[in-house]
């Protein structure tokens, strides 16, 4: 999504555009969330598994938002928010079932990215896709270990998901009155979060990367990193070219770009994540997933990118 500086006379139009997808994904995801819900879809499509699920302490609406998250994982948040907002699972399920799709999600588009990567910047593109890849399948097996571990604890708690006449009025004001409440704060939040990122990627530009850490990877690496503030085919377009230029060996420019990434990611997390999450989960939910978002996103990053350097006199990385 391209973020356009409140003093461009596009501003407002781009921000009503973007709010206006923002709703478009809200609302498509509360509506098919409640579909699945209200039909039964879960309760008949996971019954052989119940009893498996129930000894390892995940929760049949968890796993089918795995599995849903595999074609949207917008409407697999919004079928934990639902199973959530009925009481069927707890908060900390809710919160670690949600940070449990973004894999089955990515495993989708991993494809299409690790092509383009490797098109554009080469063996580095490649393995920068292949450590963005196998960092998330790590964060996937961290939350579902807590997960399992919270469920085994709970499982007594679990109340009977059976399936039952699908109140559709119920359903239908429910959603209606969950719309009502979320969608301001998600409009706010977002409009807030749009205006002020070009003046974070503004500070990181010209202060963050001064404070001494040149030492971690050349200026040319430099400038392929704060390339990911924009966009990540503008960090792979620059590492490509400090690669054919000499400038950077196969080892510098992935630290670059995975430097890059972790730079971007807090920003990339208010503007693509948090805006959704504040229209479609309760609000008592959504600072304890983006505590943990945050947590995990950001320690897998820092250890990625210590591996990497520590592997950069390798030399299979050239």
């Amino acid at each position: 999504m391209e973020i356009v500086s409140p003093s461009s006379g596009h501003f407002w139009a781009a921000l009503l555009r973007a709010e206006v997808i923002l709703t478009l994904n809200i609302a498509a995801g509360l509506v098919i969330g409640e579909l699945i819900l209200g039909l039964g879809v879960v309760e008949r499509l996971f019954a052989p598994l119940v009893p498996f699920l129930g000894r390892i302490g995940i929760h049949e609406k968890i796993a089918a938002a795995m599995f849903l998250s595999l074609g949207s994982s917008r409407s697999a948040a919004a079928l934990i928010s639902g199973a959530y907002s009925s009481g069927e699972i707890t908060r900390e399920e809710a919160t670690m079932g949600t940070l449990s799709l973004a894999f089955p999600g990515y495993l989708r588009r991993w494809v299409g990215t690790a092509a383009m990567a490797s098109g554009i910047a080469g063996l580095a593109g490649f393995l920068f896709a292949a450590v963005l890849v196998l960092r998330s399948a790590c964060r996937f097996v961290w939350v579902v270990a807590i997960l399992v571990r919270h469920g085994k604890r709970n499982i007594s708690s679990v109340r009977n998901t059976s399936p039952s006449r699908p109140d559709w009025k119920g359903r239908g004001k429910r959603l209606a009155r969950t719309l009502a409440k979320s969608l301001p704060w998600a409009w706010a939040f977002f409009a807030l979060t749009y205006a002020l990122v070009p003046a974070a990627d503004r500070f990181f530009t010209e202060h963050v990367a001064r404070w001494g850490f040149y030492s971690l990877i050349p200026p040319e690496g430099w400038a392929v990193a704060v390339s990911s503030l924009a966009h990540v085919t503008a960090a792979l377009s620059s590492a490509s070219g400090a690669l054919a230029s000499g400038a950077l060996g196969v080892g510098q420019a992935v630290l670059a770009l995975l430097v890059g990434n972790m730079a971007s990611s807090i920003t990339r997390t208010m503007r693509q994540n948090v805006g959704f999450w504040v229209g479609v989960f309760p609000k008592d939910l959504v600072p304890g997933l983006l505590r943990w978002h945050l947590a995990t996103t950001l320690t897998l990053e820092a250890v990625s990118i210590l591996a990497v350097w520590c592997a950069a006199g390798v030399s299979v990385f050239g």
